[in-house]
């Protein structure tokens, strides 16, 4: 059958509808008509970071404060005045900001762990210094002297992963408080010139007033941020420093865990040492290299646990330093809109050190369990050039990572249990007038070293993006898109896997658009998707676009990907409304449609929902939304069985939240699926509290409960009787959860932080059944129940008896779970030097898994405390070099 959209026609249209709108003009006023601020050479000496600006050199500078209010009133003049200077050294700019307040008793500054957004005030800056008008690189200091820093990019986006090494120090009197920035030119990137202009925004927030200022107004009703900045002029006779920057490593861990007898693996203790560096060195004055050398991550926070009755892969975030550093450089989504498809991308950095995909065979005896694979190096190539090049280049080493065993007779074995891989990502877009036009290409390979042992795995994986945006009639209008193909290869095995896997299910026996090939070896396909929409300009905003996949795209080898083999049409239309009334100091209301159909044409999905959300006057606010999905046509849920129907839905959720520049605030809400037709239902609900009882201790508290009843949850397909049969459970499900987050600041350099997460879930199955007529009108008719005379129930073990022969042709096994976890991690953070960190840690860990199914919160959180843990103590140390 001939594929929705062909890639070829794809481009063709984007060159069709990019052809007129290249030809506007497009560019809007940069603020060039604005004066700019000018830096001046620091003189006699450069000033002292301490937070007072009583250095001679502030004397000499140019003194700035145009500022205009954003938040409240827009476009006011700021209740409170600010004025800033600019000087430079060689080495350094230097920035000092003087926020007078009359009420300099009420300057709030929380002192919190470097890189925390707390409700204080809080004086901001940013520079571009590649003077594109979409990248800058922003610092921020609160009176208590905390720093953070962010990497802008997009125009728009963020990232607060993005460390830098600099100084800073903020001071109070009585007329208000000042701030002093040092940042080094060695943390900037910027071009080979006798003269330089950046682009520069100061920003200030007053947090009583909840009052946002900023130089240069960026209007509520436009697009971007970015190119909003003013112009900082007056740099002269600066060099492009060579920055070359070491970070050694040692690290200690020593693990303490339930010993088992007889297992050798599980002896109660283990202890490791390692060694390792990170580098970075400016290899031009726009392009970066970081790299890092046996990588150790013992500082960062388990993953939260889950129970996933799914048949997709549970994403989690990335959150080791190395790859969250720059990684918007690494960033190709390939999502439309913010449901469960939300984090699919090209490039899935967790994909690098993750946990083996093979398992060692026992043999009779025992297996060690490894956790992750080793990462033996990794590379990062980035930057910008004067012309509106960007360039990505990351490269990624694992080893071949094997098992020891102890099989029945004792003999001592090695399985390999993940192949040695190499990871290739390369990023090449190029800017069009000053940004408001990219074009870009986007690539993934993934190639393995594959013993016979996991030849179910591809040898080599392939991905090529083309992505494009472009911003029009004043930035007001855009259309954008990408075209992106896919190629894996390897053994027939490793590919009748993939044909099988979940995304694509090609095994159905009613797909009559594709067929399962066992004898292939490669598979290929693509994707693309495009959007057109108003983004910018008043208060109504809307968008309409498609987004579609063949039924080979697959890549997940590299990336994240859920499903193939689908195209998705929508309509989105907002209305904001950013200006302060009677009540209200903000809102936005949504509608959104969209209808879904896979490759072979069957409707699988049609629906729709409004939601909205607010801010009152006093800071209070709230969301909420309900949408319908209409029946459509699963081809998931038998797990590569025959398609069926499921029932329509309607689902509602909302909630409110309190003032969070107070002491204490929170905020409540919750979700819930009405009862459908197949009499499944399910709800939940959220408290989040958050108190600060000092300027240096914070708590919040995150519980969460879920119930449900799944009329027809998948349990299992098994032939007998010379048929498949497909077998569902009746399943009440409750889930409890709680997040816990601790953080003690002692100064802004020394901090405690505690994470804990205890969970509980349970499943308790009370009926089961077989799907007889999966496309039937009604719901009762797609499946036959299992009465009495059908279940073999021996204690928790259940068997079905299809013909009532009293012989069981299909074991169930023990479907009822509880599963009960308790993770915290524990650090103290110490940044001794700037760059130079010691981290002290203690993870722990406990979790139990049985079949009892029914759920009694008091004796499973007894239960809780009695598993025996894991613990897992670190010492690491880093010392920051700049050479």
């Amino acid at each position: 059958m001939e594929a929705p959209l062909s890639s070829a026609a794809a481009l063709a249209l984007l060159a069709t509808a990019t052809a007129p709108m290249l030809a506007q003009n497009g560019h809007r006023d940069r603020g060039s008509s604005l004066p700019a601020a000018i830096a001046v050479r620091a003189a006699p000496s450069a000033p002292h970071i301490d937070g007072s600006l009583d250095d001679p050199a502030w004397g000499a500078a140019l003194v700035v404060s145009d500022f205009t209010q954003r938040d409240p009133h827009e476009g006011e003049p700021p209740t409170e005045p600010t004025e800033f200077r600019v000087v430079y050294t060689d080495a350094a700019i230097f920035v000092g900001v003087r926020a007078y307040d009359s009420q300099p008793d009420e300057v709030r500054g929380l002192l919190t762990r470097r890189d925390i957004q707390s409700p204080s005030d809080w004086i901001g800056i940013g520079f571009d210094s590649y003077f594109d008008r979409r990248t800058a690189f922003g610092f921020f200091l609160n009176p208590a002297g905390v720093k953070r820093d962010a990497y802008f990019f997009n125009d728009s986006d963020r990232d607060d992963s993005w460390d830098a090494v600099w100084e800073g120090a903020a001071s109070r009197d009585s007329i208000g408080w000042t701030a002093e920035f040092r940042i080094p030119f060695s943390q900037l990137r910027f071009p080979k010139a006798e003269r330089h202009t950046f682009g520069l925004q100061v920003y200030r927030s007053i947090n009583r007033l909840a009052e946002e200022q900023f130089w240069r107004l960026p209007p509520k009703d436009q697009a971007g941020f970015v190119s909003m900045f003013g112009d900082l002029e007056g740099i002269e006779g600066i060099e492009p420093p060579r920055r070359v920057e070491v970070m050694p490593y040692v690290a200690g861990a020593g693990l303490r865990e339930p010993e088992e007898d007889g297992n050798p693996f599980r002896t109660g203790r283990h202890e490791t040492a390692r060694l390792g560096a990170d580098l970075n060195v400016g290899v031009t004055s726009n392009l970066t290299l970081n790299a890092t050398i046996n990588p150790d991550f013992g500082q960062v926070e388990a993953d939260p646990a889950v129970v996933n009755l799914s048949a997709f892969e549970t994403f989690y975030p990335e959150k080791r330093p190395f790859f969250l550093e720059g990684l918007d450089v690494f960033r190709f989504p390939i999502l439309l809109g913010d449901g469960d498809g939300a984090n699919e991308q090209l490039f899935y950095s967790r994909r690098i050190g993750r946990r083996p995909q093979g398992e060692a065979d026992d043999r009779g005896g025992y297996a060690e369990t490894v956790q992750e694979t080793t990462i033996l190096g990794a590379a990062k190539l980035s930057g910008k050039t004067p012309g509106g090049w960007t360039v990505g280049l990351l490269t990624a080493l694992t080893a071949e990572e094997k098992s020891d065993v102890v099989d029945s007779d004792g003999n001592l074995l090695r399985d390999v249990v993940e192949p040695r891989s190499g990871y290739f990502v390369g990023r090449l877009a190029r800017d069009y007038r000053n940004g408001l036009t990219q074009v870009g290409l986007f690539g993934t390979a993934v190639a393995r070293q594959l013993p016979d042992n996991l030849d179910y795995l591809h040898s080599q994986a392939y991905a090529l993006g083309l992505r494009w945006g472009h911003r029009f009639r004043n930035d007001t209008y855009s259309f954008s898109g990408w075209v992106s193909g896919s190629h894996v290869r390897g053994s027939a095995e490793a590919l009748e896997r993939t044909q099988r896997s979940s995304a694509r299910y090609y095994q159905r026996p009613d797909n009559d658009h594709v067929t399962l090939d066992p004898t292939r070896t490669s598979l290929s396909g693509f994707a693309s998707q495009m959007s057109f929409g108003k983004h910018a300009g008043g208060s109504w905003r809307w968008s309409t676009g498609f987004d579609t996949r063949s039924p080979g795209y697959e890549v997940n080898d590299a990336g994240y990907q859920r499903e193939s083999d689908r195209t998705i049409q929508y309509v989105w239309v907002g209305y904001r409304k950013l200006q302060p009334g009677n009540f209200l100091r903000r809102a936005n209301l949504n509608f959104n449609a969209w209808g879904l159909w896979n490759y072979g044409w069957d409707r699988m999905a049609t629906g729709g929902n409004v939601n909205g959300s607010f801010t009152l006057l006093n800071y209070w606010g709230g969301h909420a939304g309900m949408g319908y999905e209409h029946d459509g046509l699963s081809v998931g849920s038998l797990r590569g069985g025959p398609a069926i129907v499921y029932p329509a839905n309607l689902d509602a959720w909302g909630g409110i939240r309190s003032d969070d520049r107070k002491q204490l605030s929170g905020g409540i809400g919750g979700h819930g699926q009405l009862r459908d037709e197949s009499g499944s239902w399910n709800y939940g609900g959220y408290l989040d509290l958050q108190w600060r009882p000092t300027g240096y201790l914070d708590l919040s508290v995150s519980p969460g409960v879920f119930r449900q009843f799944d009329s027809w949850q998948y349990v299992k397909q098994q032939e007998a009787l010379g048929s498949d049969h497909y077998i569902f459970g009746e399943l009440k499900q409750t889930t409890v959860n709680t997040t816990l987050r601790v953080s003690s600041t002692f100064t802004p350099n020394l901090s405690l932080q505690v994470y804990a997460q205890p969970f509980l879930s349970t499943g308790d199955y009370i009926g089961f059944k077989e799907v007889a007529d999966p496309k039937a009108a009604q719901f009762s008719d797609r499946f036959r129940d299992f009465g009495p005379d059908h279940l073999i129930l021996d204690a928790e073990d259940v068997a079905v008896d299809l013909d009532a022969d009293g012989s069981p042709e299909i074991d169930v096994g023990e479907p009822d779970f509880t599963y009960i976890s308790f993770r915290s991690t524990t650090v103290l953070r110490w940044e001794y030097r700037p760059g130079s960190t010691l981290f002290l840690v203690w993870q722990h860990g406990r979790e139990d898994y049985n079949h009892d199914g029914a759920f009694k919160f008091g004796s499973n959180l007894d239960h809780m405390f009695r598993i025996r843990p894991k613990n897992t103590f670190v010492l690491k140390l880093n010392y920051w070099l700049s050479l």
